[in-house]
């Protein structure tokens, strides 16, 4: 899994979060779209975290990038501007989750756990 996010407390909490589930593995960071982008393009995460709103662009530009790709992981868009339109243009866009930072941050925990029930051995 990779987080993209630039915010450094949101990434140690995601991160903390996640060593608590096991069988999770994070393979990498990135705190702006060209490092998303790079990475995810480099490192072939099955799940990425994504934010909306990064330095450089916005996750929006990393999920057009995405859907140029053949091989497209899993994303969970968190953010903190959950309004209708980024939800329905994350979603268009091939995110397959769009949560609330501020109400659904739990969420990850069990979207991962859901993911991780669906994924071949």
């Amino acid at each position: 899994m990779l987080i993209a996010d630039d915010s450094q407390a949101i990434v140690d909490r995601l991160s903390a979060m996640l060593a608590e589930v096991g069988g999770i593995d994070l393979v990498g960071r990135a705190g702006t779209v060209m490092d998303a982008s790079r990475s995810i393009r480099e490192l072939e995460p099955d799940v990425v975290i994504l934010d909306v709103q990064m330095p450089g662009g916005s996750g929006l530009d990393v999920l057009a990038g995405l859907k140029k790709d053949r091989r497209s992981p899993v994303v969970i868009v968190l953010t903190n501007h959950p309004q209708p339109q980024y939800r329905e243009r994350c979603l268009q866009g091939g995110a397959r989750f769009f949560l609330d930072k501020s109400t659904e941050f739990e969420k990850v925990v069990e979207i991962l756990g859901s993911l991780m029930d669906e994924a071949p051995e």
